[in-house]
């Protein structure tokens, strides 16, 4: 009979979400008195609670879902917009403003009655389970307001249940308040989560206090960057964005102090990892997101088949390794490039021409990137990379058999220029293309041995420009290697997503170290750029990257330039903090957090302000060719590095930094709204 209560008290608790300051709530069946009576009760009321989490995972979404959250449909993903990944749906920048607000005041007002309430029924449990119970409360309402802040910037704050009594409508109406005011809440209510939870987690995928401790450390990092960065803006005489610069070093330094409070409590994962085996580190690196056991992980929200699944595997998969769907995780050329172990040329970019300009062939589609940063390798799947039951079969064309691989082929067309294929008279008549990965849309090429091959492989890039690969590469990030391929399919993926993990923590810590230490700030005992020095180091050694050899080498000193180096495009204002900015670029990419960087640097609008994404299409020669199995040709390549053939253009808005307050909320309770709306 208890069971069947608590059942009916977690769906009344998702039935009925709204419940906030500026909509009236319906009253409940299940009262707290029913719920509030033994560690069932309290089960079913947290799990409600956790199950409406605004956690941008596996199933955030900029174009659908309710408020962008709990949809199969991630085509178009946040990391679309940030040079990270690009995809065949998408050509534009596609906004995350999907009006996030009445969802959280419910998940808010549901938050508050637990904290408020609990304590009165004190004779059903012990102390320490009341202090941890509310401490969990205060951590989700702490989760919910950033997910509004970041956002929005100052909110109404709502610390209590409000009840309508039939003539205090006005009493309900909250105005906003400061960004200050809102992070210092969040920090506050953190803060007393710490103190009342426990060092283990009461369940899996319920917090703790360190995971307590590692939220404060993001949220405190992204004060400090507004505080530092931002542009204040206010409204009725508050300052509802921005924040005064002054308390930049408040923030960044109670960013640090909570990160170093996972010190010796979690560590980078190195189960596989190798000092001297690139291959055995880019497989630790790729392991670290699908190893339950991994000692990394902080703060995950788990699946299971079939009562809770996600699709990431069928959206992304490489075209001819899933049966549904695929090839919408292409991680552009321009992040490819910010790894170590590519050959470069001036600009920082993949150079794959020989001093005269011309091609250089290589023995293989695999050669290239032998030399890569391992840390690539787990992220990305590169061309001819073996994955699940099958290899990455990523190619643009095939010359005809007649061109030699040892003639030399100069450049198609300058690094800048745009031009199609099809304008090229040689390229027109020595290269054959396919125009879409689908069978009916391939160019099957006889060679001279009597064998068969597709001239644009099973993965593209192909000359229908909306079809397969559009970058020359696909994405491993949290893929399942081990769910066949005849699986692959929409709602059949079980992976955890990782919400927070150590290494973010160590990069929050070095970003914050070294904001401080730049502006004057000070931590006693602690060399702050020493410390962000061995935190770098601590994440490049994993990744088998080049490690800095000096802690000056995170100096004050002139950022590089566009086009002047390795990763010149990620803005910065020194160099220092420039390298912690790449840093972060290639170690959380496609984890839903650069997008949010670059909104917190202020730097969005500069770095995508009519930027196309590059491409990197491998063309393999007929002659001399092999093909070894249906997904794998062997022979020789080259590598033609370009603009995405699309022509796609991205524009970061400058308003974006700053989604609008939707519009029946400031009509109910006469709330300012955001500029430039």
């Amino acid at each position: 009979m208890k069971r069947l209560k608590y059942m009916a008290a977690v769906i009344l608790l998702a039935v009925f979400p709204a419940c906030n300051t500026l909509d009236i709530p319906p009253v409940s069946v299940i009262q707290d008195p029913d719920i509030f009576t033994d560690d069932a009760g309290i089960a079913a009321y947290m799990a409600s609670l956790y199950s409406r989490m605004p956690m941008e995972d596996f199933k955030f979404s900029t174009v659908e879902g309710t408020a962008g959250f709990n949809t199969w449909n991630i085509i178009n993903s946040l990391s679309i917009n940030t040079g990270e990944n690009a995809n065949r749906n998408n050509g534009g920048f596609s906004s995350p403003a999907r009006g996030y607000w009445g969802d959280a005041y419910g998940v808010i007002r549901y938050a508050n009655n637990l904290i408020e309430n609990l304590p009165k029924y004190s004779g059903n449990f012990t102390k320490d389970k009341i202090a941890r119970w509310v401490g969990e409360a205060k951590f989700i309402r702490a989760y919910t307001y950033f997910a509004l802040v970041k956002r929005y910037g100052g909110v109404p704050l709502v610390k209590v249940v409000q009840e309508f009594n039939g003539s205090n409508a006005e009493e309900l109406k909250v105005p906003r308040s400061s960004e200050q005011e809102s992070y210092d809440f969040i920090a506050a209510d953190l803060d007393s989560a710490y103190a009342g939870l426990g060092e283990t987690s009461e369940s899996k995928g319920r917090v703790n206090k360190y995971i307590a401790a590692a939220f404060k450390s993001r949220a405190m990092l992204f004060a400090g960057s507004i505080a530092r960065y931002g542009t204040p803006y206010t409204a009725n005489g508050i300052v509802v964005c921005g924040m005064p610069a002054s308390k930049a070093n408040d923030y960044f330094k109670a960013s640090y102090d909570a990160a170093k409070l996972l010190e010796n409590k979690y560590s980078l994962y190195k189960k596989k990892w190798s000092a001297t085996d690139k291959l055995a580190t880019a497989d630790n690196y790729a392991d670290l997101f699908l190893d339950a056991t991994s000692t990394e992980t902080i703060f995950i929200k788990g699946y299971s088949f079939p009562e809770s699944v996600h699709s990431w595997d069928a959206v992304n998969a490489p075209a001819h390794l899933t049966s549904t769907y695929g090839d919408r995780f292409c991680p552009t050329l321009d992040y490819v490039e910010l790894f170590d172990g590519l050959p470069k040329n001036a600009k920082g970019q993949l150079n794959t021409l020989d001093i005269n300009g011309a091609y250089k062939v290589y023995n293989n589609v695999r050669e290239l990137f032998d030399t890569c940063e391992p840390r690539l390798r787990g992220t990305v799947l590169l061309p001819g990379q073996k994955f699940k039951d099958g290899y990455t079969d990523l190619r643009r064309g095939t010359f005809v058999e007649s061109i030699d691989p040892a003639t030399p082929i100069l450049k198609f067309f300058p690094d800048d220029s745009k031009t199609a294929y099809s304008q090229i008279a040689f390229y027109k008549t020595n290269v054959k293309e396919s125009s879409d990965w689908k069978p009916a849309g391939q160019v099957t090429i006889v060679l001279s041995t009597g064998e068969k091959i597709y001239a644009s492989g099973q993965d593209g890039p192909t000359s229908n420009k909306g079809s397969a690969s559009v970058t020359g590469f696909a994405g491993r990030k949290y893929m399942d290697p081990v769910l066949p391929s005849a699986n692959t399919t929409l709602h059949r993926s079980i992976q955890p997503w990782i919400e927070i993990r150590y290494a973010e923590i160590l990069l929050n810590r070095a970003e914050a170290a070294l904001e401080l230490q730049q502006n004057g700030g000070t931590i006693a005992g602690v060399d702050l750029q020493q410390d962000a020095f061995t935190c770098i180091n601590l994440i490049r050694e994993r990744a088998g990257a080049t490690m800095l050899t000096d802690r000056t080498e995170l100096s004050a000193s002139a950022s590089i330039p566009k086009e002047m180096g390795t990763g010149g495009y990620v803005l910065a204002p020194n160099r220092g903090l420039q390298i912690i900015r790449i840093e972060r670029r290639k170690e959380l990419a496609f984890e839903n957090k650069l997008y949010w960087d670059m909104c917190r640097w202020r730097t969005f609008d500069q770095e995508v302000n009519a930027r196309t994404w590059r491409m990197c299409n491998p063309f393999l020669f007929a002659k001399g060719a092999k093909p070894e199995l249906a997904d794998y040709v062997n022979g020789k390549y080259i590598f033609d590095c370009r603009f995405d053939e699309r022509n796609s253009s991205f524009t970061f808005p400058v308003r974006n930094y700053y989604e609008p307050i939707p519009g029946g909320e400031i009509t109910k309770a006469n709330l300012s709204q955001n500029p430039g709306y």
